[in-house]
């Protein structure tokens, strides 16, 4: 019996977890890529043995993702939530837009209000009263300019865009020294099948059962996952520029939904390392493993339900985010040219050929 392609959207930034009551939650909107998707978030484990417990990164200057930051965003009316963050300066942390979007909007928080601001919490060391430990203080914040809130689309565009999510976090202070700081991958094509390793402080629990553990902004979990399909460019209508939006299907049990509904078929990973998103790993990084050293590929912003009935954050959902590639200008000028880009913006273009030919296809076959 065929199930129903139900496909409902929700950010993964627990910019929507109060984090004073360290419970989750989300809203649901339709998706543009996938019709009828709910978008939300997690770095979610396999079925057992595997676990969330199983997939904690120790937080120690040795790890290599000691610059995977948790972020507070705090607002005067007693609003406080969680997101997550990489450090790409010592100075500066790439985040999700809609973590700092203060009316989903695209309105970057003010933080010179009194009662609002930004923190970065660092764990690049594991006890109380470590310098590795720092909570430092945001002294400013930008959002992506084409970033026009959740969901929000460019004008003539009828869809669901969560293109455009990216902001970063200037900081008062440096880094403290333990923590890593991260170069950003810039490749020439953006492929089908890419593997990355998704780093966040977010809700977790296990394919079979979804979401069952909170955020934490000192606890951050490691998972993987094989990028699948790509939203090109939403100002051009999703028909032509680089590939913005990442999705990936969370495989296990038996199930992996793109291969079956879009015939997009890639690797799948063993049940220890396939992972997908949740509330609070909004900005999270991923990253590509590449001689020796975790490059910055992509942000997470979100995760999604397919199927009507479906449990949220189990086997069988969705997630993604922002191929950083195509907003390496912004991040330059934004960082004032601190952040490192491999190589630098410009010297090579984005193709995906194959990518941008498999998404027309569908978004005609839907438009029709």
């Amino acid at each position: 019996m065929k199930r129903k392609l139900l496909v409902q959207v929700t950010r993964v930034a627990a910019a929507v977890l109060p984090w004073m009551l360290g419970a989750f939650a989300s809203g649901p909107a339709h998706a543009g890529l996938l019709p009828g998707a709910s978008y939300t978030p997690l770095i979610v484990a396999g079925a057992p043995p595997d676990s969330p417990a199983a997939r904690v990164d120790a937080n120690l200057p040795t790890s290599p993702f000691s610059g995977v930051v948790s972020i507070n965003i705090r607002y005067a009316n007693g609003d406080s939530f969680i997101c997550s963050g990489a450090l790409v300066s010592k100075r500066d942390v790439v985040t999700a837009g809609h973590c700092v979007d203060s009316d989903g909007n695209g309105t970057v928080i003010d933080i010179n209000a009194p009662g609002n601001d930004v923190r970065v919490v660092f764990n690049s060391q594991p006890n109380p009263g470590d310098p590795g430990r720092a909570i430092v203080t945001a002294d400013k914040v930008s959002i992506n300019p084409n970033y026009k809130g959740f969901g929000n689309c460019p004008p003539g565009v009828n869809s669901f865009c969560v293109n455009d999510d990216v902001a970063v976090v200037h900081m008062n202070a440096d880094a403290p020294d333990t923590a890593a700081i991260y170069r950003m991958l810039n490749p020439d094509t953006v492929n089908n099948g890419q593997l990355i390793t998704m780093v966040g402080y977010g809700t977790s629990g296990t394919g079979p059962d979804g979401f069952t553990v909170g955020p934490n902004f000192r606890i951050k979990r490691v998972g993987m996952n094989v990028m699948d399909l790509y939203d090109l460019d939403d100002e051009q209508g999703f028909v032509a520029g680089p590939q913005e939006v990442w999705y990936a299907d969370f495989d296990g049990n038996g199930l992996d939904v793109f291969c079956d509904f879009f015939g997009t078929c890639t690797q799948v990973l063993p049940n220890d390392k396939e992972a997908g998103l949740g509330g609070g790993d909004s900005g999270g990084p991923s990253f590509v493993f590449m001689d020796g050293e975790y490059f910055l590929y992509a942000n997470n912003t979100f995760g999604g339900t397919l199927f009507d009935g479906q449990i949220a954050g189990s086997f069988g959902t969705f997630s993604g985010g922002i191929v950083l590639a195509s907003y390496a200008d912004y991040l330059e000028q934004v960082t004032n040219g601190a952040i490192q880009i491999i190589p630098e913006p410009g010297s090579l273009a984005l193709v995906g050929v194959a990518a941008a030919a498999l998404l027309g296809a569908r978004r005609r076959k839907r438009a029709g």
